[in-house]
């Protein structure tokens, strides 16, 4: 068997090992809780506290696993889905505030199919909103830590910002709009600019009467400039056309055959190489991200291009 197959069968089966630990967890947490005098006999104020001093759980472990084990004494329900090791102790605690007897099957189901950001975002939308001041705190080492509410649709315009200028974090993100727009909007940056401005347009006089005197010389010697040979950078309209059809979305398929879901850090690849004869058209050119894009070229380039082009649609 390949060994990428191995590494994901065995992948699959640690993470139901890790569902059953979950389950075995919270049951045992349950029996502690209600066993008489248990954490009188350990020397423990808390359950929480004999979590983490203990046991050996984070903060966030404990939390987690006490604020679910707390929920499920309403909603039994819930232990029986750690219990299925379809779902993780830390999702089922994202639904605990708005899980009730009504809606217990929805939320449960809702916890095993979606993504741990859309679950989240899911229970955000029935949660009431409370709004709350911007906060600025110091973080250590001179950094300040901001923290804000931002409404959904400014998030996606951060999120979509970070893919378009290929930035690693929102940190980048902002600060790279924030010194944009105030280069752009800055009454005394505006007022530098045209002082340069001006600087360039004398200095550009001045250099082309002395370029005409060079260019005479250069007429007389019979010598010609040297061309710099570069590669021809894709025309805008093949840019522009790659970038409608594929929605600036990578197109490398995996071995499950689904697509890559990546829009951050694209770049436009030549299925065949300019090298091997490939052509600047449409249906030579495709969007991929920076990993798999170099992946392409590392792995399927040479021998096994035919099969490089087979993971892209």
């Amino acid at each position: 068997m390949q060994t990428h197959l191995i590494i994901h069968q065995k992948l699959v089966q640690a993470v139901k090992n890790l569902r059953k630990n979950e389950a075995e967890i919270l049951d045992l947490i349950a029996q502690a809780d209600q066993t008489k005098d248990f954490l009188m006999l350990m020397q423990y104020p808390s359950l929480f506290s004999y979590c983490v001093k203990e046991v050996g759980l984070t903060d966030a472990e404990a939390y987690n696993f006490l604020a679910l084990y707390k929920k499920s004494k309403e909603i039994p329900a819930l232990t029986e889905a750690i219990q299925s090791g379809e779902v993780s102790v830390s999702k089922l605690r994202h639904i605990c505030p708005v899980i009730n007897q009504e809606n217990q099957s929805l939320w449960i189901e809702k916890a095993k199919s979606e993504t741990n950001k859309k679950l989240i975002d899911e229970v955000a939308k029935v949660s009431p909103y409370t709004k709350k001041r911007e906060v600025v705190k110091p973080a250590g080492e001179g950094m300040k830590r901001l923290s804000l509410d931002v409404s959904p649709e400014l998030m996606q315009t951060l999120l979509r910002l970070q893919e378009v200028l290929k930035l690693d974090n929102l940190i980048q993100v902002i600060e790279v709009a924030a010194k944009e727009t105030l280069e752009r909007k800055d009454p005394v940056k505006k007022a530098d600019r045209a002082e340069a401005r001006e600087k360039k347009r004398e200095a550009d006089k001045e250099n082309g009467e002395n370029c005409s005197e060079n260019r005479a010389d250069e007429i007389v010697s019979g010598a010609e400039p040297v061309a710099r040979k570069e590669r021809k950078k894709l025309p805008m309209h093949l840019v522009h056309a790659v970038n409608r059809r594929d929605r600036g979305q990578c197109c490398y398929y995996g071995m499950r055959n689904n697509r890559c879901d990546s829009r951050h850090r694209v770049e436009i690849h030549h299925v065949t190489p300019i090298s091997r004869g490939g052509k600047d058209t449409i249906e030579n050119l495709v969007t991929l991200c920076h990993d798999h894009h170099k992946l392409i070229h590392e792995t399927f380039f040479g021998t096994t291009h035919k099969r490089g082009q087979e993971m892209m649609r």
